[in-house]
């Protein structure tokens, strides 16, 4: 069955190669994200539409059709593919070479790849053979020590690419670095060194053994001696598993970075070593950490604290910023080569990775030019922006300046970078040349989901219009919602002359006339009232419960919680109280007022434009 999918997966491939062609938008803003293949020289492509995988050559020419959910580099002349949960290997002709009645495929390391079927794993040559058996219940990859950490019955080891037993599969847990020829294993919970022989180099002697990066591979040695925790201190051995610094001991360290740095810790006071042992920064800052590494191994800058002071060091350890401390201020951020930093006057500039100043510190606020090479900045309460030379691309002169698309917005195809500027007159729309493209309101909000579009008001009126002004929505209505947390999903609320109702999110056409005095809305479904009726309708303005009721009491705990059972409606009927579903059917009569009240939890009370309560969280 496998392979039939398989086949069949092959023929669309090869059918939809042929008729891509010119259709796909390989613009730079169709695409997400891509790399040079370092086997065949093309690149491999992520796009946003459709969001699929596939490789170009350096005029553009599609030579792997974007059809797939995810495609590796080539090596060997092949490339690890998946499409839904088939899973296979294609080479350069774009033709499915290994394929096989298996639940799951990695992708090659050092020419073996994992495969499992049935719960259980083994491996495949590039010929697609089985040249180890499915019999281990985990396995991992092939590193560089050729060895690959397997598991049988919650116990772990090494095999060879031969199949055999290096290291026996008896021990608690086993680690392999992808540059190390060593191993690590532990056993009541301490680990020891083997080699990629099998021959045990240490006692068990290390809680911690610390795993380094050397650029985008995993390391223990090859950015200097290895960090462990032995008997609640930390220290460093050398390649020979001898104390590389004079037995000299830690309350707490880093491994070595790409920067050949390790951050260590004594009493409270932290330093940094090089990997001779001789301090590049001594241990007298009461913090010092990567900045702003996201995760990066690779770290440029490293933050410190000491005293009412803190500030940044470069990767080769030169103080180049510093500033007062202030815990609602982050004083410093990375804009691409440079940093956004604050001095002691708290003022914001830029400076370089050497501490050169690139733009003066004359600025109330942090710069931003991380993905742009403009910012805009605030100065004497007023804001404009700048390039990177320092130069006003817009005049220092607005009560306040936002860009329309923010840095994390996925600007449309051919899109100009525009800014809502306010000023004592009102709120306009310019671009980076200063010049206007809508005026004549007193306020502009770009929408969420559609930046073109913007809700403006005018004499205390709200509507949407585009930025060419064009009338989407009359400037007419009394609030019209952007964004609404646990809002409904495909609307937004209007409400007019005190009534409520919505309009699509995406036509912006009316959807749910404003009539209803009372309006909320619950996962799905609004509660409403009009005309001192209370009902229930869609967000598409079906009625499901006919206006029949004086009150309606949703149990919100319900309707936001994660239980199976229908959310509990309560409705009231003069003096009578009853238990109905969302259609309105009565499942109880005869309760109690005091019942009701207690587990509908609130009567319909709001006019909900403004958020809702928020949903209790789920249980941790």
């Amino acid at each position: 069955m496998k392979y039939l999918l398989c086949l069949l997966t092959f023929l669309l491939i090869s059918c939809e190669t042929k008729s891509q062609g010119s259709k796909v938008d390989l613009s730079k803003t169709n695409i997400s994200y891509q790399e040079i293949d370092k086997e065949t020289g093309w690149k491999r492509v992520l796009l946003i539409k459709p969001n699929k995988w596939g490789f170009i050559d350096d005029k553009g020419e599609i030579k792997i059709p974007f059809v797939y959910d995810f495609i590796n580099p080539f090596e060997n002349g092949i490339a690890y593919s998946k499409n839904g949960n088939n899973e296979f290997f294609v080479n350069p002709k774009n033709e499915i070479v290994i394929k096989g009645d298996y639940d799951k495929m990695d992708v090659f390391s050092n020419g073996i790849a994992g495969v499992e079927k049935n719960n259980k794993v083994g491996y495949i040559n590039p010929k697609g053979e089985l040249i180890i058996p499915l019999k281990y219940d985990t396995g991992g990859y092939f590193n560089k020590n050729g060895l690959a950490e397997v598991s049988l019955g919650k116990k772990y080891g090494f095999i060879n690419q031969q199949g055999q037993e290096v290291i026996s599969i008896i021990y608690e847990m086993v680690k392999s670095e992808q540059l190390d020829d060593v191993v690590i294993v532990r056993k009541n919970d301490k680990w020891a060194f083997f080699d990629s022989k099998g021959k045990q180099l240490s006692d068990f002697l290390y809680h911690d053994v610390q795993r380094a990066w050397k650029n985008d591979r995993t390391t223990f040695f090859e950015n200097g001696p290895v960090s462990v925790k032995q008997n609640g201190k930390y220290s460093f051995l050398n390649r020979d598993l001898k104390p590389a610094f004079s037995n000299v001991v830690f309350d707490s360290a880093t491994s070595f970075d790409s920067n050949r740095n390790a951050i260590v810790m004594n009493k409270g006071k932290f330093g940094i070593i090089k990997d001779d042992g001789q301090y590049g920064v001594p241990l007298q800052y009461d913090l010092i950490e990567n900045f702003n590494s996201n995760g990066n191994p690779n770290p440029e800058f490293y933050f410190f604290e000491k005293g009412n002071i803190k500030g940044l060091f470069n990767k080769n350890l030169k103080k180049i910023a510093e500033a007062k401390r202030d815990d609602y201020s982050s004083s410093f951020s990375l804009q691409g080569d440079y940093i956004s930093s604050q001095n002691f006057k708290g003022k914001y500039g830029l400076i370089d990775a050497e501490g050169n100043e690139k733009i003066p510190f004359i600025y109330d606020e942090g710069l931003y030019f991380d993905r742009d090479d403009y910012s805009i900045a605030e100065k004497n309460n007023r804001f404009g922006i700048i390039n990177l030379n320092n130069a006003e691309l817009v005049p220092i002169s607005y009560q306040s300046l936002d860009p329309v698309f923010d840095q994390w917005d996925e600007k449309p195809k051919g899109s100009a970078n525009y800014f809502v500027a306010k000023t004592e007159y009102g709120a306009k729309i310019i671009d980076l040349n200063n010049k206007t493209i809508l005026s004549g309101y007193d306020s502009t909000d770009p929408i969420f989901n559609d930046h073109f579009k913007l809700i403006v008001q005018k004499n205390k009126k709200f509507g949407i219009v585009d930025l060419k002004n064009k009338i989407i929505l009359p400037v007419e209505y009394d609030e019209i919602s952007n964004w609404t947390e646990y809002g409904p999903r495909r609307s937004k609320f209007i409400v007019k002359n005190g009534k409520t109702g919505l309009i699509d999110h995406e036509s912006f056409k009316i959807t749910i006339p404003p009539i209803y005095d009372q309006f909320r809305y619950l996962n799905g479904l609004i509660f409403a009232k009009r005309n001192n009726k209370a009902g229930i309708i869609t967000e598409d303005g079906k009625v499901l419960c006919d206006f029949i009721y004086d009150e309606v009491y949703p149990n919100e705990t319900d309707f936001y919680g994660y239980a199976k059972n229908e959310p509990r409606i309560y409705a009231r009927k003069g003096n009578s109280y009853f238990q109905i579903d969302a259609k309105g059917k009565v499942l109880k009569s005869g309760l109690n007022r005091k019942t009701v009240i207690e587990n509908g939890q609130r009567p319909l009370i709001l006019k909900e434009v403004e958020e809702p309560l928020h949903p209790p969280k789920p249980a941790q």
